[in-house]
């Protein structure tokens, strides 16, 4: 099942749970269709220095899949949400911003199901840590074979944005080849990639019709070892910005990296995570560091973003978990902390409540922030 995010007021997700449903319906052709959903709801208070603002969303997803008696998955998912959170520009007034249909995708079966094929509007799939990821929903092609014991190879060719029907303007993508492989409980892979955006960001002395390609290599390690979950995932941009004049040409290489270890103690786990952005490089669209410093953290040029991260986390009970996360961050080079406390309810097996506050601490006080969300979590 695709787990998405949904936000709404505490009356309205009890009003909701009151309706949900979930099953497998089979049809008599042989089709097996799975109805099912998620949902998120979320209040949250934000306070800084000159203003706090109180901000309700809301989101609902419905998930319709589908397994052919030929072997065919096909992945459904629509998505709908408050309003202003699909607005395309300011202001703007569309009743179809409100709905979307999220990925509709097939997966394909080849040589007796060790490889496959996977064609249509596909979710990000997640890359190594993902603390690195784009993010987004792509229309893509993909080919995914086995080449030895525990080695697979995939080709993937996406299209991100496409503005107009008979012309590349504004379009955007990338052509990538991955290897993955298993030894005993590490997973190890890397990853290739050519990516282009045309009518780029301008740059300095350029024209506004401007052209970006990038050369992208990752490389990432997660699994077990020694009793210890690890992850680390190395991440280079070569991105080459052309403007419509073609002597003019600007290059960046973006460089990060980022490592973690995690430890079960009983009841408690803990860990220590380190991320470092350089050149530009940004985190990560789901890659999540705290409570208010999130994977929308970047670097620049000329500045590079670190952080420290201590995840510690108690299960009370079957019912009941707490946790607090301390970091440590250079974000742009300027010093900042944060703190974020949290206490989870497992209502039962599809309803989850969790309180969250944070205080972030920058090294001008005037940029300090104070979070506070309740969130309920629902599956059906």
């Amino acid at each position: 099942m695709i787990k998405n995010k949904i936000n709404l007021s505490l009356v309205t997700a009890m009003m909701i749970t009151t309706c949900s449903y979930a099953g497998t319906v089979t049809a008599p052709n042989s089709i097996d269709i799975k109805l099912s959903g998620d949902i998120e709801l979320k209040a949250v208070s934000e306070k800084t220095d000159s203003e706090k603002i109180s901000k309700r969303t809301a989101e609902v997803n419905l998930n319709l899949d589908a397994t052919l008696k030929n072997g065919i998955k096909v992945f459904t998912t629509f998505k709908a949400f408050d309003g202003t959170q699909g607005q395309t520009t300011a202001g703007a007034e569309n009743t179809d911003d409100g709905f979307k249909t999220k990925i509709a995708y097939a997966v394909i079966p080849l040589m007796k199901g060790n490889g496959k094929i996977v064609a249509g509007l596909t979710p990000m799939i997640t890359y190594g840590t993902d603390a690195f990821d784009d993010g987004g929903e792509a229309w893509q092609g993909a080919v995914s074979i086995p080449v030895a014991k525990g080695v697979k190879v995939t080709v993937v060719s996406k299209v991100l944005n496409e503005e107009e029907v008979d012309s590349n303007k504004g379009d955007s993508g990338a052509n990538a080849i991955r290897v993955d492989t298993k030894i005993n409980n590490i997973m190890i892979g890397a990853k290739y990639a050519n990516g282009y955006k045309n009518k780029a960001d301008g740059f300095t002395g350029a024209e506004a019709t401007t052209e970006l390609k990038s050369k992208v290599f990752m490389t990432y390690v997660t699994g077990r070892i020694a009793g210890l979950n690890v992850g680390f995932e190395y991440a280079r941009k070569d991105i080459t910005k052309v403007g419509a004049n073609a002597m003019q040409q600007f290059k960046d290489i973006q460089v990060g990296y980022f490592t973690s270890v995690e430890k079960e103690i009983g009841k408690f786990t803990t860990g220590l995570s380190y991320l470092n952005l350089s050149k530009g490089m940004k985190g990560g669209d789901d890659f999540k560091v705290g409570l208010i410093l999130d994977g929308n953290i970047d670097s620049s040029v000329t500045k590079d973003t670190t952080a420290f991260v201590v995840p510690i986390k108690y299960k009370i009970n079957d019912k009941f978990t707490t946790n607090i996360t301390l970091i440590k961050a250079e974000v742009l080079e300027e010093s900042t902390k944060e703190i974020d406390l949290g206490l989870t309810y497992a209502m039962d097996e599809n309803v989850e409540m969790k309180i969250e506050t944070g205080k972030y601490m920058h090294k001008n006080s005037t940029n300090d922030q104070t979070n506070m969300q309740l969130a309920v979590a629902i599956k059906f």
